[in-house]
């Protein structure tokens, strides 16, 4: 005689029992990790791309602006190659584009860019010619990070839980 291999309807009820329950637990966890993840991802891309303008500046001895949109960024080299006007914060003429415009992703929103204006540059020594600040947030509004920039061009970023009491990150 052959024994019946399989599962009985009992034992295929209790897994799937078993992970609906694991389900109910685990989406809504994710769901709410999305945005600050989103966040973080914002943040650290910025943060990379202004230390690699610093590091274009110091390796090519030329002035690399960094301008500010609506939720967006771009960062070229202002030394008016190519017919353009060296240090008028527009690229022109066949001034190099390092980061084309990079758009902040949906749910985030960059706000208190304090830079004096939108926009800020190094020189060729690495130096910003003003030191300031960007906050991004959830939409949601309950997470807030920050990166700072130095008047020395150092670059750090900080947490809060209310926008209003910043920690180091």
């Amino acid at each position: 005689m052959r024994k019946k291999s399989g599962f009985t309807l009992m034992e295929l009820m209790i897994v799937i029992a078993i992970t609906g329950i694991l389900a109910a637990i685990a989406i809504p966890a994710f769901i709410n990790w999305i945005p600050g993840n989103k966040l973080r991802t914002a943040v650290r891309d910025l943060k990379s791309d202004i230390q690699m303008a610093r590091l274009n500046a110091i390796r090519n001895n030329v002035n690399v602006a960094t301008v500010f949109g609506a939720n967006n960024y771009t960062i070229f080299v202002d030394n008016g190659a190519g017919g353009g006007v060296a240090g008028n914060w527009v690229r022109d003429g066949g001034e190099a584009l390092l980061k084309p415009l990079v758009l902040i992703p949906n749910g985030i929103i960059m706000y208190g860019i304090t830079f004096g204006s939108p926009r800020f540059s190094f020189n060729g020594r690495g130096l910003p010619n003003v030191g300031g600040t960007v906050d991004m947030r959830t939409n949601t509004g309950n997470k807030f990070l920050r990166i700072t920039l130095s008047p020395v061009g150092n670059v750090r970023t900080f947490t809060s839980d209310d926008g209003g009491t910043w920690n180091a990150y």
